[in-house]
């Protein structure tokens, strides 16, 4: 099946400490192409006293796609 990612082949490339902050960036990294998910999302925007315990919503992505996603996030 094609995207189809194994949890153990994604990579964090970056955290927020907002979801939202973390959404924008997932869509704009699919608005490319590349395909990501967040981590601790809901926990941080129920909970958010708990986002420094967990690192911050974490932005993942399949480990071929690190390079690139990390060019589109920092705009280059």
């Amino acid at each position: 099946m094609p995207n189809e990612t194994d949890e153990d082949d994604l990579v964090t490339i970056a955290t927020f400490r907002t979801p939202g902050e973390a959404e924008l960036a997932r869509q704009r990294l699919e608005l490319e192409g590349v395909l990501a998910f967040s981590s601790n999302a809901m926990a941080v925007g129920v909970m958010p006293f708990l986002g420094a315990d967990l690192g911050g919503v974490e932005l993942k992505v399949a480990k071929t796609d690190v390079a690139r996603a990390k060019e589109i996030l920092e705009g280059t």
